[in-house]
């Protein structure tokens, strides 16, 4: 028989062994329950997180869709990634005319380097948001002023701009006519402070010599009668010239406190009346005055008030800039959508030097008439702010002792 006290010495090493494998079962079984327990955590964790990230992802496109302000996102490259409504509505573009083109195709073309300042100050530069007051052009081929702001974030991998476009046509309005309300101003104080004063004084001189005459005893009548007439008509030639001066003057007020009332008009009937009103000066210095045209009718949309001092102020520039007897033809034609009017002199020319300043407030190419008619520099930039009101263009073509035609182009 085995010894007993052997035995027993086996039996209680392996209850050893037994309790051993039972503790160190019991720290595995809680180290995974603590484990377990830690991947719950992690795991509702993770289901918040995607619980915050749903929450926001649906603020954020609530904002982004519903926004009454026009949104957008951008590429670094300026592909326009997503749109709102309110954009396609600014823009007149539908999302599928957007996405995926660049910025910089909607842009004015005078103001496609703001968005490429936009670029560099955002992505090269990291600033975080930048802002800029700029044009874009709509689908039907108006633009409008609006301000852009636009601030970096992350996506994934991708630093992308989230963009707020707003419209602010008004504002730019409204700065544009306190702006010439400022220019107005600045008119008034030059035409009273250089071209009124000197006429208000030769007529204050001419009277002032008349009474003078007038006063002195009855010996040589001719000699007397001589010095009344050219003080009379020098108060008379200086009195038409303020009178002229004062008059473009409130002309200039007109056209830029008035907004355009354009309507459909046959330019070419139109023309031919005022023409016949217009023919008294020409007729003064002896020069024809022609019209020519192909007979039928050219329509254009114009304000037919502000358009007869276009004409008013070409054909006076251009009987004053003709010699006596000579020749002013009016040509009207259509160039494709276009409509043309050209008015030709073949007086004194403008020397190529002065071509740029001609439609400048007064300009320094102004100058006397063929007989000393009197000039304000104002006519060409008159002419000017009317036909771009009307979204035309005018420009120049002459050569000095050449003549000079002036072409204006309507849509």
């Amino acid at each position: 028989m085995p010894n007993s006290k052997s035995t027993l010495k086996t039996s209680q090493a392996n209850t050893t062994s037994s309790e051993a494998e039972i503790l160190a079962l019991r720290k595995e079984i809680e180290q995974l329950r603590l484990e377990k327990a830690a991947a719950f955590d992690r795991l509702n964790v993770q289901e918040a997180i995607h619980k915050n990230f749903g929450e926001s992802q649906s603020r954020f496109e609530a904002i982004f869709y519903q926004s009454v302000l026009g949104q957008k996102i951008i590429a670094p490259d300026l592909r326009i990634m997503q749109v709102n409504e309110s954009l396609q509505q600014m823009m007149g573009y539908s999302k599928a005319e957007l996405v995926g083109t660049r910025i910089t195709e909607f842009a004015h073309p005078d103001f496609v380097r703001d968005w490429q300042a936009l670029q560099k100050k955002l992505w090269e530069e990291q600033i975080p948001s930048f802002q800029i007051e700029t044009c874009l052009l709509k689908k039907d081929g108006t633009s409008f002023w609006c301000q852009v702001t636009s601030i970096l974030f992350q996506d994934q991998d991708a630093t992308l701009g989230f963009t707020i476009v707003e419209n602010i046509d008004k504002r730019k309005l409204l700065e544009l006519k306190l702006k010439k309300l400022y220019d107005n101003q600045e008119t008034i104080m030059h035409m009273v402070a250089h071209d009124l004063k000197s006429p208000l004084n030769n007529i204050m001189l001419a009277a002032r010599l008349l009474k003078e005459t007038l006063e002195e005893p009855e010996t040589k009548k001719q000699e007397k009668d001589e010095q009344i007439f050219s003080y009379v008509n020098l108060i008379s030639e200086t009195s038409d010239s303020a009178l002229h001066l004062i008059s473009e003057l409130l002309l200039i007020g007109e056209i830029e406190s008035r907004y355009a009332t354009l309507e459909q008009t046959d330019l070419k009937d139109y023309i031919q009346f005022h023409l016949n009103s217009l023919r008294v000066d020409a007729e003064r210095k002896g020069i024809s005055l022609l019209f020519h045209h192909s007979g039928k009718p050219v329509f254009a949309a114009i304000d037919r008030s502000k358009f007869r001092w276009v004409l008013e102020n070409l054909l006076s520039n251009a009987v004053k800039f003709s010699q006596e007897n000579g020749q002013i033809s009016l040509t009207l034609k259509e160039e494709g959508d276009k409509k043309v009017l050209q008015v030709q002199d073949n007086g004194i020319g403008i020397p190529a030097e002065l071509h740029a300043t001609v439609f400048q407030k007064f300009t320094k190419a102004r100058r006397q008439g063929t007989k000393g008619e009197p000039t304000t520099g104002l006519g060409l930039y008159i002419v000017k702010q009317i036909i771009e009101e009307h979204k035309g263009r005018v420009w120049i073509e002459s050569q000095a002792d050449a003549g000079t035609s002036v072409f204006i182009e309507l849509p």
